[in-house]
This record gives C-alpha cells, structure tokens and sequence, in this order.
C-alpha cells in the first residue's frame, strides 16, 4: 500500500472518531459532574452537536469555538436507554454559566444559539426548569477571528491540508474558513470557529450553508468575495477561476509502485501558477481501461490502479485535466514502495486545528 492510499485510509478511518467529541461531561463520564445535582430524566446525558463546516466530511461533531460577536446553533439530543438518540424533547432552560467566553442568546425546540463574548471558554449547562437538576453540561468556547480563507466542499487529495486554491469552471461551491485564536492552558491555540450570522456577499452565486455558496456557471476570471463575520469589519477574498493549468503532475513525486495480487492509489495535481486548481473533471486511462471522475466522485483526482494478474513490468496510467495531461508506469514488483516524496494531506476536515502561517485574508 503506498502512502497516498495509506493516508486515503486513515483519514477514512479517523473522520467518524470527531463525533465522539459531542458527548456531553454527564454522557461521557456516565457520572454527575462534580458540585452537580443532576436530574434522573436523563440518565445517560446529552449530546452537543454544533454547525458543521462546508470542508467536513462527516458533520455531527462537537461545537467549534465561536467567533466573538458570532452565532452558533447548538443541537441537543440524548439517548432515552435504546441506543438511539433523538432530538430533546423535555422542557429545559439554558444556563451559559456566567459566560465568560459564550453567552445564551435563545433557545427554541432542541437548539440552543450562542453567542461569542471573549476568548474564553465556560459551560453550557441544560437543566430542568421545574427542579433546577442538570440533564448535562458541555464546555464551549470563544475565538477571536483572526483570518479566513477559502476551502473547497468536496473530497479532493491535495499536497497539503491547506493549499492556495483556485477553482475550475462550471458549477462549483465553495467554503469560507473561519480561523481564530482560542485560549488553552498551554497558551493560545488556532483553530476553525463558527459564525452562523457570517455574511458572504457574491453577485451571481447562491447561499448553501452557513460557510458556504455556490456559483452556479463559473467563469475565467478574479471575483471578489466580501466576508463580513464575527466582530470585525468587511474583509474580502478573491475567489479565482481558471480553465486551464501550467503543470499536471503527481502529487507523490517518487517512482509509482504497486504490488502483485494487490492494488495502489496515484493521485494527480493541476496547478496555475502554483496553486491547486479545485473541482476539476479528471479524465483516467488506466491500462487502456478509460475512467472519468466529477464532483460526485470521493477522491476525484485520484485513481486506482490494480496490479491483475501481472507479477512484473508496469501499467501505463494517464491523467488529464484543466487541458494538461501527464503520462506515467506504475511497475509491478514484489517490495513496492514510494521513491522519497512528498506525502500528501487530505483536504477535507479530518481535523479543525490549523496553522496560522499563510491565511489569505487576515483581520
């Protein structure tokens, strides 16, 4: 297997294990909290689910931080002892504990919307509004904004997990990601954070999510995208669009090997003026076998490539894009592996933590 199909897997493998981090403190402990009376209508505790982000994908997670002068909607769910959870149906009361760093601003059916106050995190407490017993707790935070950028919404492998994107033509939807700074004990911490009141102004294009929009017939061109979220002003990303690439290239730069009996995954990269050209349709030949892979594909410019019955010599693959095309062998040999390279990162959000260097917008 080599490193891109081992990197495919694990992320594969890791994105469902997010969601585990919804689990209320009573849920995830199956005890009270500490200085809690906690109310026997819930036994097993709550759920926190918070907004997805565009680039996630697999939603249902924990909340993220909210962006200070930003909403979240919280959903609240539990488990009434069959194993399945469903939508809190009890009356309750919302409680942000002080808020520190989130504050309640209303709650309605099972969903609770907050607000981000400062840089700090507290409790949002559910409780029952008749005896005041707690049904479960969940530590939430506040974040500073401080840059975005712009994310693609589907599944692609790219060099690294954040890549200086363009976008191909035709429909395409694409993701604003929020970053900001969050407190931690061991200092300040970035990460992506919510705004679910984020305005996203682009003549043309259509609204999809909170942090996301459509344009429904892209165009060559530089178009200006004007972002307006949290507690700071106007700011605008460049939202550009090619039709063609420079270069088309592996993205794993060593020699291709697959082992008999076995399989293994090449995957390409186009790229204008060194960025990474997002939403292309990806043309594949492999072994004479043509295979086309679009929007609704996982891994679009990805291919498989099966050894068969062969136990030497290579497998011609090709790949075309963006009006580039590339030629490589995949040899079949018995201790297949990479030539030294550079591994690639998936795109989508196998994590929310990122690095600060070379946000495009900063605030």
């Amino acid at each position: 297997m080599t490193r891109v199909s081992t990197l495919l897997s694990a992320a594969l493998l890791s994105v469902p294990l997010v969601a585990c981090n919804t689990a209320g403190e009573r849920a995830d402990t199956g005890e009270c909290p500490a200085g809690e009376v906690c109310s026997p209508a819930t036994p097993r505790g709550l759920h926190f689910i918070g907004n997805d982000l565009s680039d996630e994908l697999f939603g249902g997670n924990g909340p993220a931080p909210t962006a200070i002068g930003g909403t979240q909607e919280v959903a609240l769910e539990y488990d009434r002892g069959n194993g399945d959870r469903i939508a809190l149906n009890l009356p309750y009361d919302a409680d942000d504990d002080g808020g520190l760093g989130v504050t309640v601003v209303t709650h309605s059916g099972s969903v609770v919307t907050v607000e981000g106050a400062r840089a700090r995190s507290n409790y949002l407490r559910i409780t029952d509004p008749a005896t005041g017993e707690l049904f479960d707790r969940y530590e939430l935070s506040g974040a500073a904004l401080k840059s975005m950028r712009l994310v693609g919404t589907s599944f692609e492998v790219t060099p690294t997990i954040r890549p200086d994107l363009v976008f191909g033509t035709g429909e395409q939807e694409i993701g604003v990601a929020l970053i900001g700074d969050v407190q931690t004990s061991g200092g300040v911490d970035a990460t992506r954070i919510v705004d679910t009141s984020m305005v996203l102004d682009l003549p043309g294009s259509i609204r999809t999510g909170w942090d996301s929009f459509k344009i429904p017939n892209a165009q060559v061109g530089t178009y200006p995208l004007d972002v307006t979220a949290g507690d700071k002003p106007k700011a605008q990303l460049l939202v550009d669009i090619v039709a063609t690439a420079d270069a088309l290239t592996p993205i794993d730069a060593g020699t291709k090997t697959v082992q008999p009996g076995s399989s293994t995954t090449v995957c390409f990269q186009a790229t204008s003026n060194g960025r990474y050209i997002y939403g292309l349709t990806w043309n594949f030949n492999v072994d004479g076998q043509a295979i086309v892979k679009g929007k609704s594909d996982l891994a679009r410019n990805c291919i498989s490539v099966p050894a068969g019955n062969r136990t030497s010599g290579s497998i011609p693959v090709s790949a075309a894009a963006a009006g580039k095309q590339v030629a490589i062998n995949v040899l079949v040999s018995a201790s297949a592996r990479s030539a030294a390279g550079v591994a690639p990162e998936v795109s989508s959000g196998v994590t929310r933590s990122v690095p600060t260097a070379g946000d495009r917008a900063s605030m």
